[in-house]
């Protein structure tokens, strides 16, 4: 891909990841009389979205949209409790492993990447000190706000599309995606259970974000991708480090933030994954700050999430390895896919 065009699309990715952000901070300027933090949330359903938009089109970007909106306060509520919020996770890893399928899994994925930032630790309201995950307002308020996050880029994103093919979706046998949901679904349990069972971890969703998005399915091998993804993690928390100890100002780390993620984007659309892992430690970290010490902090526990992840996730590989080798040698039937050989690729209007 050319430089040129390579950066006119990372400016489109963070223009359409903005946009709902700056609209909902604005309409809740005006609805309560004071700026609210939470509002920059209808980010995190804006990437879902924009995700869902390139692989399924626009009524699955609509549809998911739609249900990120409806989970949003539950997932809130539900993160009150290790087993009613590991539950939760449970049933939306049981869903990706559905989407695998029909190899949407990549954009399904994303959702339960971003409720589990509102599960373990939602922003708070009104300048309080603490969050109230049970008052009315305030789940109705976060709820609009991913419903706006998640509509806006799933009914652009098509439109700039228009001229472009369809994606080709990569489907996979029912043993894979048997597989793969017993993976994701297991780890992502016990994993949630764990950080809502330590409060101290408000950074735990880097956890949830590891293990889902370097779970492997089939037999892909992801040990190399892992040691490059720890590495790339030492350098940039060292990065956040170096960040914290210069600057002041947290609205100067939400632009060093927005420089460190176009930095990312532009590595990772040109092949340069050590660059991609480094740039974006530092990235995620100012980004989900809202205060200086927290910048540290969430670099910290990163490096913790990223070291345990990656460690579950090659042992839960390894195992899986193995067991499709067994089903192999003990002469199990190849599967007719007569649930995916008639799909019709989605149209991306």
């Amino acid at each position: 891909m050319p430089v040129k065009r390579r950066l006119i699309l990372i400016l489109t990715i963070v223009v359409l990841t903005l946009l709902p952000a700056i609209v909902m901070v604005v309409i809740t300027w005006a609805a309560t009389g004071e700026p609210q933090g939470a509002a920059t949330w209808a980010s995190m359903p804006a990437i879902v979205a924009i995700a869902a938009a390139v692989a399924g089109g626009r009524r699955y970007a609509i549809v998911v949209a739609i249900v990120m909106a409806c989970l949003a306060p539950v997932a809130i509520v539900a993160g009150q409790s290790p087993v009613s919020g590991a539950a939760l996770m449970a049933l939306l890893c049981l869903t990706v492993g559905r989407m695998a399928r029909f190899g949407l899994q990549k954009s399904a994925l994303l959702v339960p990447v971003m409720l589990s930032w509102a599960l373990i630790d939602p922003p708070a309201w009104g300048g309080a000190a603490t969050v109230d995950r049970l008052d009315t307002g305030y789940l109705l308020w976060m709820s609009l706000i991913f419903l706006i996050g998640g509509l806006l880029p799933a009914l652009i994103v098509p439109k700039l599309m228009r001229n472009r093919p369809a994606s080709q979706l990569q489907t996979h046998t029912r043993r894979e995606a048997v597989t793969y949901t017993v993976m994701i679904t297991t780890l992502v349990t016990v994993g949630t259970f764990w950080v809502l069972d330590n409060p101290q971890d408000f950074g735990g969703a880097f956890l949830i974000a590891i293990l889902l998005v370097m779970a492997p399915i089939g037999t892909a091998q992801t040990i190399k991708p892992t040691i490059w993804r720890l590495i790339g993690t030492v350098v940039g928390s060292v990065l956040v480090v170096l960040l914290v100890s210069q600057v002041q100002s947290l609205g100067l780390i939400y632009l060093i933030g927005l420089v460190f993620i176009m930095v990312a984007l532009f590595a990772r659309f040109s092949g340069q994954a050590w660059v991609y892992y480094v740039f974006m430690v530092p990235a995620t970290a100012c980004l989900n700050a809202t205060t200086l010490t927290q910048v540290d902090e969430l670099g910290k526990q990163r490096v913790l999430d990223n070291l345990v992840g990656g460690v579950l996730v090659i042992a839960a590989t390894l195992l899986a390895i193995g067991y499709s080798h067994w089903a192999s040698r003990n002469g199990e039937a190849a599967e007719a896919d007569d649930e995916v050989t008639p799909l019709v690729q989605p149209s991306p209007l």
